[in-house]
């Protein structure tokens, strides 16, 4: 186990300027979602509100099924995280791993800036609540297995360039290791987001 902890913190020293443009893509994807937020028309400002006002009536009255929501909450993250787990083992992944994770790093800053636009000052803390700190510690849980997995494909690709033979089963063994611990972060956060958000809006909301 120490072995494989070691070979994964070398990955991330030797990976730094993957990480770098993973951070920077991830702050341009929340900006632009931010901005495209910005740019809605009223009537599709008042859809959103009607469904966070039934969310928001919904966690005030402890209305929330919990189980369920796990199970969707966790679903959705285990789903992004297999699609990226698969993209890693192929040679073209990395293109479409960048595609992936803007789209969900947009998705978070246009629900942000939704919130703020919709709500003012309360929309800023409504959206701490919903970023902090579940969302917070997903993001940098899938930048850094987006970095494990975009290391893996291009090395892969590169093996396949240059027709280079590779220890596949010893790659792919850490490869799960970093998998199952994606997954046992994404069952604690999926945890925060069902329990520890609700609580928090319902103190606010009330």
């Amino acid at each position: 186990m120490k072995k494989i902890w070691d070979k994964t913190f070398t990955k991330i020293h030797t990976n730094k300027r993957m990480l770098v443009f993973l951070f920077t893509l991830l702050f341009m994807a929340v900006l632009f979602g931010s901005f495209f937020a910005t740019k809605l028309g009223q009537n599709d400002l008042n859809e959103i509100k009607t469904s966070l006002e039934s969310f928001f009536t919904m966690t005030k009255q402890n209305q929330l099924q919990p189980i369920q929501a796990f199970f969707q909450t966790f679903g959705a993250n285990i789903s992004f995280a297999i699609a990226i787990w698969i993209l890693g083992i192929s040679v073209i992944g990395a293109p479409l791993m960048i595609v992936l994770f803007f789209m969900k790093a947009f998705t978070l800053g246009f629900t942000i800036a939704s919130l703020i636009k919709i709500y003012h000052m309360k929309g800023l803390l409504y959206s701490f609540i919903y970023v902090f700190p579940h969302q917070v510690i997903n993001l940098l849980v899938f930048t850094f297995f987006i970095m494990f997995s975009m290391s893996l494909s291009i090395t892969l690709f590169q093996a396949l360039i240059k027709k280079k033979t590779v220890d596949f089963s010893k790659i792919v063994n850490r490869y799960l290791f970093v998998l199952v611990f994606t997954v046992v972060i994404l069952i604690i956060t999926a945890l925060l987001e069902i329990y520890l958000m609700p609580f928090l809006f319902r103190m606010v909301l009330s």
